[in-house]
């Protein structure tokens, strides 16, 4: 075998110049150390930095070339290391510190009431700000003082209930909204839950990944109804294309003839005629409705003395049938 007997000094002196300008690396996970020390440079045996890669060039470029340059969680996109946006139909499919925009999920600043959110926008049932759209609400609060709120919409005043007459058998009016009166939850609507025999609106989720169908608005796990516009018995088609608890006021009659002999049709309700004008002859037939009022009709005392038409008018307690509870 060739020996090549012992180094020279000048082979030693030229090996020792380009080691003593040679990059550390540190030992990580990913197999070959990443590049820490003075002249840092790279090549396919070894990792550059978190959010970096390695250039044509051989050097660490900040940015990402696939997600495997990035962490977990997140993909490369345009260079970039980023959370994927994902598609949504509403805000609850997002998580908390997300909102949904144009059908995709995209950051958003965290909050814990609305003036933390910029003009147009306001703090969700995620803690999260999100645009506000025109006629959305939370509460009657959010609506003008001739409007209120039902179902997530600020309505005219009008167009809903004061009294449980308006809503139908079965049905009593609780702040504008016609509702079932229950016993248990399963006898109500979607998104409700049953609170002191009346079907009210519940808190269900976080995110829609809390629901077993459908998807998590405003707190609530509510069906879509986008492709098909039919919802369960008990629900509508909303504006929002969600299926909603049927709120709108019913007629009871439409005339005379659909009432008892010697009634009549009035504003959708069968009423009982007082022709002498007296209480006395309103009591006689039913005491619940002991008011005998100028047009010759028998109708009940919050009726002809309502103490609100929604909760604004009343102090900590919520309007049914025109009365404080």
């Amino acid at each position: 075998m060739r020996s090549f007997g012992r180094f020279s000094p000048l082979f030693a002196f030229a090996l020792a110049v380009p080691l003593a300008g040679c990059p550390i690396y540190s030992d990580d996970d990913r197999g070959g150390g990443t590049c820490v020390g003075p002249g840092c440079v790279c090549g396919i045996d070894f990792a550059c930095p978190d959010r970096s890669y390695c250039g044509p060039d051989g050097e660490c470029v900040p940015g990402c070339r696939s997600d495997g340059d990035c962490a977990d969680g997140e993909r490369c996109v345009a260079g970039e290391c980023r959370v994927p946006e994902v598609a949504c139909r509403t805000h609850g499919d997002c998580d908390p510190g997300r909102a949904c925009i144009d059908g995709r999920c995209v950051s958003s600043e965290t909050c814990s009431d609305d003036a933390r959110c910029g003009a147009g926008r306001w703090c969700d049932f995620r803690d999260t700000c999100v645009p506000r759209e025109e006629g959305q609400c939370r509460s009657t609060a959010d609506c003008a003082s001739t409007r209120v709120c039902v179902e997530g919409r600020c309505r005219d005043i009008a167009a809903t209930c004061q009294f449980n007459y308006q809503c139908g058998a079965g049905r009593a009016c609780v702040d504008g909204h016609c509702t079932a009166v229950c016993t248990r939850d399963e006898a109500c609507g979607p998104g409700q839950a049953c609170q002191g025999g009346f079907c009210r609106p519940a808190r269900q989720c976080t995110t829609s990944r809390d629901c077993a169908a459908g998807h998590c608005v405003d707190g609530r796990c509510l069906a879509d109804c986008r492709a098909t516009d039919r919802c369960a018995a008990g629900a509508v088609c909303a504006e929002d294309e969600f299926c909603r608890p049927d709120w709108a006021p019913r007629p009871f009659c439409t005339t005379d003839a659909q009432c008892a002999e010697g009634h009549v049709c009035r504003d959708g309700a069968c009423r009982t005629p007082c022709p002498s004008g007296t209480n006395d002859e309103c009591r006689r037939y039913d005491v619940q409705l002991p008011i005998c009022a100028s047009d010759n009709l028998c109708y009940s005392t919050n009726e002809t003395m309502p103490e609100c038409r929604s909760s604004r008018d009343c102090t900590d307690e919520i309007c049914i049938d025109g009365i404080c509870r």
